[in-house]
């Protein structure tokens, strides 16, 4: 049986058109109204969050350059009040530098977050002039974490090796006022002291000179030929205590070698391992900055 074919409504066409009308004005006004304001309001957060991570950036610039100039030849040595100073202004440096990160890394997502916004006939201009700067500061700011965390640990260590020598004064009275049970204490607790100092001595965040560690053990074994010397010496042993007093003056001797010969290191220890840091935290941030 033959059907003739149903007829659409004007009405029905009407409200077609009036629905396609609808769809392409909302696929307009997000492409014309919508997008371009969600993108200016991703742009205005990035380039607030770009500026202080700049500010940041550049303040920890000055200041490491700063640290490190009272560093130039090593911590150790210092006085205890400048120690505690330049230890104080690392532990600065590290949140200041995390600080200026968090707001790099702020500006990144923005970026992120507006470079993937569908239906964009062109990337925006902030995600490709904003991008790299990020990433010189991102550089910037690693070198500058680096040479903090070092300036850290160096001061913290010669804080202690500055009670060590201290301590190694007072032994050296004692052995020489033939106080044995004096210098046998003093020489254990020294040891126990010096050896707590050779892990972070030895610890590469710390950026010191392993020179220092073969001074710490000339300390170490100074302290422990003078704890048996002084054993000896207090039980009579005259032969015993002459060939622990014969292994002490060699440890001293080496003590004085190792100390004169690390200072001396000094200079050239800055320029292999300070100096291509402070540069690299410099020109990253006048990079980031061009």
């Amino acid at each position: 049986m033959f059907r003739p074919a149903r007829r659409v409504s004007w009405g029905t066409r009407i409200f077609a058109v009036l629905v396609l009308l609808v769809a392409i004005g909302a696929v307009g006004a997000f492409l014309e109204v919508f997008l371009p304001q969600q993108i200016a309001g991703l742009a205005r957060m990035e380039s607030n969050e770009l500026q202080l991570a700049k500010k940041g950036t550049g303040d920890v610039n000055t200041a490491t350059a700063a640290l490190w100039t009272d560093l130039s030849k090593g911590s150790v040595g210092l006085a205890d009040d400048q120690l505690a100073k330049d230890q104080s202004l690392g532990k600065q440096l590290e949140k200041s530098a995390n600080d200026a990160l968090i707001h790099v890394q702020t500006a990144e997502s923005y970026i992120t977050q507006a470079d993937s916004m569908p239906f964009q006939f062109h990337r925006a201009l902030f995600i490709t002039t904003d991008r790299p700067a990020l990433t010189h500061l991102d550089k910037a700011l690693a070198a500058a974490a680096t040479l903090a965390r070092g300036a850290d640990l160096q001061t913290g260590f010669s804080q202690s090796m500055n009670q060590n020598v201290r301590s190694l004064a007072d032994l050296n009275n004692l052995v020489a006022a033939r106080n044995w049970s004096g210098c046998t204490s003093a020489a254990a607790s020294l040891t126990s002291a010096v050896r707590l100092q050779q892990a972070p001595a030895a610890n590469p965040d710390a950026l010191l000179d392993p020179l220092w560690g073969k001074w710490l053990d000339a300390m170490r074994s100074l302290s422990e030929n003078a704890q048996q010397y002084c054993l000896a010496a207090a039980q009579n042993q005259n032969q015993t205590a002459q060939q622990y007093a014969y292994l002490m003056n060699s440890a001293r001797t080496q003590l004085g070698a190792s100390y004169a010969a690390a200072q001396a290191d000094a200079t050239a220890w800055q320029a292999k391992t300070i100096t291509p840091l402070l540069d690299t935290l410099a020109t990253e941030v006048a990079a980031a900055n061009g």
